[in-house]
């Protein structure tokens, strides 16, 4: 019989190995949530997930005004809307779920994406060195929603390390965290590459601030030794790539370098902005401004097949003006406010998951600086489902407030372990 633990494990165990492994598990543990709300009595939707629900739902509402002044392609709206999936989850996840549960719960999480991360990482070695790929992704997905689920799952090892306390699945943890970033390196995605080290900086301020062992605090040092040491070769590449790049962009040549074709892209968008900033062009309305560029100027299909500007908040700005990029903000910063309130409060020696909640939508936030988040099925969903899961964990239902300390508070505790 599935339960939420086994098909939490599944999810991150298996979302980059096997092709649609995700959906399924998603699929699953959505029904699951639906099925628990139908037949047990919800305890209630408090109003701290309301505000949640609220900041992830304002993205695709902010997208309303545009569609009903300009028009637009409903499909813009598929990805964006899955944001509604946090309702269902973590009403069945807290109907459901009890106190001893809940830490089962915890534990099939992180040890799944320690095993999710192992398995990204032979699945990468098995790319670069037996199938001789540019860079890993396909057939499981886009090299570029590759890397950014590698990352997440990077974050989610690295703090998996501090909930537990046999070597055993401390060594999984740093396994598969290693993994994780080798898979970033493979993906050769810069955003990707950009968000796991703002979201590990997060991490590893905030782990080696806590009351840990100096044998642990010596562990993390070496993995971010490691892990920088393994994604250096990516890091120069990319940092020699936009210079050459953006040199052959200024002589005109940008059509034919991959950031010479973002920096084209960015373009078009402001171009575009600046001529209908409230209301944008209307969701969905890309493929109308390419064909007039390329009416005018030498594309090449490979050119011709972006659907997206290469950058969320001008994607989001360009398609609904000012109030889809400030849906976007919200639904970015809203959360993160929420995670901050919460990452500094300690459980047994070792930080909740709200510090990888924080750490997760900062690494959303920066990739998408170069990356759309909602160009593919499997990131949206990874990092909707993921924000969910840390935010369950990271907030006990009906949870009395307490001040905020580095050290926590006795009886919070108690009540969160």
């Amino acid at each position: 019989m599935f339960s939420y633990p086994v098909l939490v494990f599944g999810f991150y165990a298996l979302i980059l190995l096997i092709l649609d492994a995700f959906g399924a598990f998603a699929a699953a543990l959505v029904v699951l949530s639906i099925g628990v709300i139908a037949l047990e009595r919800p305890r209630g939707f408090p109003c701290l997930d309301r505000w949640f629900a609220f900041f992830l739902a304002l993205y695709p509402l902010s997208l309303v005004p545009s569609l009903a002044v300009k028009g637009g392609m409903w499909h813009y709206f598929d990805y964006p809307m899955r944001c509604l999936l946090f309702i269902p989850l973590i009403m069945g996840l807290r109907s459901h779920l009890t106190a001893v549960s809940r830490k089962t719960f915890e534990k099939a999480l992180f040890l799944g994406a320690s095993a999710g991360g192992l398995a990204a990482g032979v699945f990468s070695l098995k790319g670069l060195f037996l199938d001789h790929v540019g860079r890993v992704g396909l057939p499981i997905t886009n090299p570029i929603a590759y890397g950014q689920i590698a990352a997440f799952l990077a974050l989610l090892s690295l703090v998996s390390l501090f909930c537990f306390s046999d070597t055993l699945r401390r060594a999984l943890a740093a396994i598969g965290f290693l993994g994780a970033v080798y898979a970033v390196y493979a993906s050769g995605s810069a955003g990707a590459l950009l968000g796991l080290g703002v979201g590990l900086l997060f991490e590893f301020v905030v782990l080696l601030r806590g009351r840990i062992s100096k044998p642990l605090a010596y562990a993390l040092l070496a993995l971010c030794v490691v892990s920088a040491m393994m994604v250096m070769p990516l890091a120069i590449f990319k940092f020699r790539q936009v210079l050459s790049d953006v040199q052959a962009f200024s002589a005109g040549y940008g059509m034919g370098t991959s950031q010479g074709q973002r920096l084209i892209l960015w373009g078009m968008s402001m171009r575009e902005i600046a001529h209908s900033p409230w209301f944008g062009i209307g969701p969905g309305h890309f493929g109308s401004v390419m064909d007039r560029y390329c009416l005018s100027h030498v594309c090449t299909e490979d050119f011709r097949g972006f659907h997206g500007v290469h950058n969320q908040y001008l994607d989001s700005f360009l398609n609904a003006g000012i109030f889809g990029l400030l849906g976007l903000l919200v639904s970015f910063l809203g959360p993160l406010v929420l995670f901050l309130s919460r990452s500094f409060l300690w459980l047994e020696g070792a930080p909740i998951p709200a510090t990888a909640g924080v750490a997760v939508v900062l690494a959303a936030m920066t990739s998408a600086v170069t990356q759309v988040l909602y160009g593919h099925n499997i990131s949206v969903i990874s990092y909707f489902f993921t924000i969910t899961f840390l935010w369950f964990m990271a907030t006990p239902f009906l949870e009395p407030v307490a001040p905020l300390s580095l050290a926590g508070d006795e009886s919070m505790t108690k009540q969160s372990a």
